[in-house]
């Protein structure tokens, strides 16, 4: 299992360089170890950026995704075709996840939930990136970690099979988009209820910004008939679980 990579769309614009040294070098790397010491599966995370500004939803594994709309997106892409290439010319039996918007406890800092929720405990304003717009907010297929760690479990044990190219790809998601605005007062609710008070963004709303997309939405119809799963924690449990953990974590009032 590969989870190996440097996330993140906006810094991809800052520094593109450790995109292609990770998600491009690295992952090619991977790829050399499993032809030259075959493995049985490999399973490596893709990303539901690929599927850039499309505009067709649920998005489904057969979507055009061949206009990225930032470095991150083209490098996951990129696994993709490198992945079957190598499933092709060495039978190495091969699966992409495409994760969207994953969240929990231990989370990654620079992801926006646990951001906002830093800058809250530091007195700081949260930055929002949707013009203010909140009758055509962004949304977002929010994935808590345990349903992706499910997934991937079911899944490392299910390599492709039959004739052809052995490489699968499959949607990680949550089947159910929530608007943005939805899931920031979800968390400061969550908030308030780990730490017994009343708590409230102070908030600023901006442009969107480069390289994100206005919608993410999953298909988990082929995920389904592969290992008979689909996530399917709402953002309440998941923000409660997360709100509880950092408050612990962090010793905050």
């Amino acid at each position: 299992m590969n989870l190996a990579a440097q996330a993140g769309v906006r810094y991809s614009i800052e520094n593109p360089d450790v995109y292609i040294q990770s998600n491009i070098i690295g992952f090619y790397n991977i790829l050399e170890a499993c032809r030259r010491h075959p493995v049985n599966h490999l399973v490596y995370a893709s990303s539901s950026s690929v599927y850039g500004a499309n505009k067709k939803v649920p998005f489904e594994e057969t979507d055009f995704v061949d206009t990225p709309v930032s470095l991150y997106a083209s490098t996951k892409k990129s696994n993709e075709l490198m992945a079957h290439t190598y499933s092709h010319l060495y039978n190495i039996p091969a699966t992409g996840l495409r994760f969207f918007t994953v969240y929990g406890p231990m989370g990654r800092p620079d992801m926006a939930y646990f951001g906002f929720a830093n800058k809250y405990f530091n007195g700081e304003p949260i930055r929002i990136f949707n013009n203010g717009d909140f009758e055509n907010d962004l949304y977002r297929d929010f994935t808590y970690i345990d349903d992706i760690v499910e997934g991937i479990v079911r899944l490392l044990c299910n390599p492709p099979q039959g004739e052809g190219v052995k490489h699968n790809v499959f949607n990680i998601g949550n089947n159910n988009p929530e608007k943005l605005m939805v899931f920031i007062h979800t968390l400061e609710k969550a908030l308030s209820n780990a730490l017994g008070r009343k708590v409230e963004f102070d908030k600023i709303y901006e442009p969107m910004k480069a390289g994100d997309v206005p919608a993410t939405y999953a298909s988990t119809k082929l995920l389904q008939e592969a290992v008979g799963f689909k996530p399917q924690t709402p953002i309440e449990e998941g923000l409660q679980k997360f709100a509880d953990w950092y408050v612990d974590y962090y010793n905050v009032k």
